[in-house]
Order: C-alpha cells, then structure tokens, then sequence
C-alpha cells in the first residue's frame, strides 16, 4: 500500500508543479504593467511630499494661519510672504491612504525672510522646524491641498512680526530714497507762467487812496509803462483759454524711452530694460539685467504702465501696478532722464510708493 501510494502522491506534486507554472505563464504578461504602475505611484506620493510647490504651498498655509490670529490685519504679512522662500528638508513618505488618495508626509521646514526682515525675528534669516504634512489631489486637478501640523511655533513668530514693508521690500530698478524737500522739488509739473501783470500808472493808484491817508511826498519819476494797444493785448490773451505748451525738443523720445523701459520689465527683459538706463547703472544693482529679469519675470501679474506725466526739467511721473502673489502694488514713481550720446537714457528713478 505504502510503496503504491508513492506515484500517486509524485503525480499530485507534478500536476500542481505545472498548475502553478501554468498560472506563472497566465498573469506573467501583467507584470510588468502592475509593476510600472505601482513604481509611478510611488514617484507621485514622493513629488508630493517633496516637490517645490509643496514647501510653497505650506508657506502659504502657515502665513495664513498666522494672520487669522491677527484677526485678518497682514498685509505686511502677505508681502513678507511674497519675498520669502520656503523649502522642505528630507521629505519622506509616511504612509498613503488609498480610499482618500492622501499622502502622509514628514519633513524639515525651513523659511528664509527677505534681507531687512530679519530685524523682526531677532536677528534670524531662517526659521526651521519638523513638520508633519499631508497632501490630497485637489478637485479641480490644480495640485495638491496641504495641510500641517507641527509648525505652530513659525506661526507664532509670524504672527508677532511687526516690522513696515519698507523694511524688507525688494527695490529692483528703484534708486535709493532721496530727501523729502528735494523730491518734492523734482514732481513739480511745468505749468505755464502768467503774464506778469502791467503796472498801474501812478495817477490811479493816488486815485484809489483817499487823499487825506496819502503823506507828502517828493515826486517820483513814474516807471515807463507799455502802450494801451499792448495793454489790451495782454488782458485778451488772459482772458482767452490759455493753448497748450508746446512739447520741448525731444519730449516725445523721451516718453518713448520710459515706455519701452517699462513694456521690457512687463515681459521679463532685464536687458532690454537695462538698455535703457544710463550705462554706469548697468552693471550691477537694481538696473542689472540679472536683477530686473529675477524680480519681473517672475511676478504672477506683471507690472503694467498705467500712467505718465510730463514733469518740469524733463522728467516723468509714472503709475504702475503689478502682483507678487499674495501682495500687490499700485505705485508710482519719478522718473529722470539724460542725453548721452543723442540717446534719451533713464538716469534715475525715485519712488513715490516704496514699491
């Protein structure tokens, strides 16, 4: 019995031997499919965890945070969020909840304030903790919605910081703040001179005084007066609409040129703006090409010339407006031009509205 049960018992093992080799050869061919699509979920849960937007995004949601504990009065707050960059340290995945498609996050976030901003955080140009972060696909397919948890410290400090938009506002083609008195002096517009009124003969000035009230006095020589007919002339010509003032000699190529300044920050240009300014301030600072493209190209609104006025000594006064993200700006300006060369070149600009 024992030695005939043998065959029937290797029989069984080669029958599942081959099922199982059989089953092998049926679900082989997806595999490959299974595993492809296994490993790009693994990169999604990675990229949300990890990617750029993600410490963008969480920047944005510990400023709000911040200023809902100010009871909705930031907006120095949205500037500072707008000029300060985040981003997260060793990300790693935690876990994924399939059911809701969310990612389980940790990280190390760090927020780096704009120069200047630091005064308001004892000194300190980064604020650093370990977060705990979530990332869910949004409906709308735009991204991921985060939120975090760990992060109430930066919230705090945020929340407490007190310092004006002057203090950390990036200046991009914007000269250092002049005197008051001086720029006050500088947005003067030209506006046509009165004619200067003609004098009264001396006999109607003794008319209009009552005798008695006039002391002795020795002759004197009446002032030569104009004649009646230019008299006459005068009052006409101020009592008719005075004409416009005719546009001095290359008025016309200088608007050109603040234009043409503006429409290349508009479109990200830093060179072609650059162009535009006088040569010494082309090399480095706010009129670099590096530094206009940076900060202008990368606006979410870029800055649109909305106004330009004529100023006396042939300058300009301008209106712009633009967004940083969170922050806008409605500004205006004084801009200074110079002849070099038969060129009209921007020779400086000096800002009425610190942006």
């Amino acid at each position: 019995m024992r030695t005939g049960t043998i065959p029937g018992i290797a029989g069984n093992l080669v029958l599942l031997v081959s099922v199982a080799i059989g089953g092998c050869d049926r679900f082989k061919p997806d595999d490959p499919a299974r595993a492809g699509k296994a490993r790009a979920e693994v990169k999604r849960q990675q990229a949300a965890c990890g990617s750029a937007s993600a410490g963008e995004r969480l920047k944005n949601s510990i400023f709000d945070e911040a200023i809902a504990r100010r009871h909705g009065s930031g907006a120095n707050l949205d500037v500072l969020a707008d000029y300060s960059v985040a981003r997260l340290q060793d990300p790693v995945v935690k876990g994924w909840d399939r059911s809701l498609d969310i990612t389980r996050c940790r990280g190390r976030f760090i927020l780096e304030v704009p120069p200047g901003a630091e005064r308001g955080f004892g000194g300190q140009r980064e604020l650093q903790t370990d977060i705990d972060y979530t990332a869910q696909a949004s409906a709308d397919g735009a991204g991921f919605v985060y939120q975090q948890k760990g992060a109430e410290a930066i919230v705090a400090r945020v929340a407490a910081f007190n310092l004006g938009t002057g203090a950390y506002r990036p200046p991009p083609a914007i000269d250092e703040p002049q005197a008051p008195t001086e720029l006050a002096e500088q947005t003067t517009v030209a506006e046509p001179q009165a004619p200067p009124a003609a004098p009264s003969p001396p006999a109607m000035r003794a008319a209009a005084s009552p005798p008695r009230q006039v002391p002795p006095q020795r002759p004197v020589p009446a002032a030569p007066t104009r004649s009646a007919s230019r008299v006459r002339e005068a009052d006409r010509t101020s009592a008719e609409p005075t004409p416009p003032v005719p546009s001095p000699a290359g008025t016309d190529r200088g608007e050109a040129t603040v234009r043409a300044f503006y429409n290349a920050l508009g479109a990200g240009n830093g060179a072609a703006a650059s162009s535009q300014v006088i040569p010494e301030k082309r090399s480095s600072g706010a009129f670099s090409p590096g530094a206009m493209s940076r900060f202008y190209g990368r606006l979410p609104e870029p800055i649109r010339l909305t106004g330009i006025v004529p100023l006396a000594g042939g300058g300009y006064r301008v209106r712009y407006r633009y967004s940083a993200g969170r922050s806008r700006c409605n500004g205006s300006a004084v801009v200074r031009l110079t002849n070099r060369g038969g060129r009209n070149l921007i020779r400086s600009i000096q800002s009425l509205s610190g942006c």
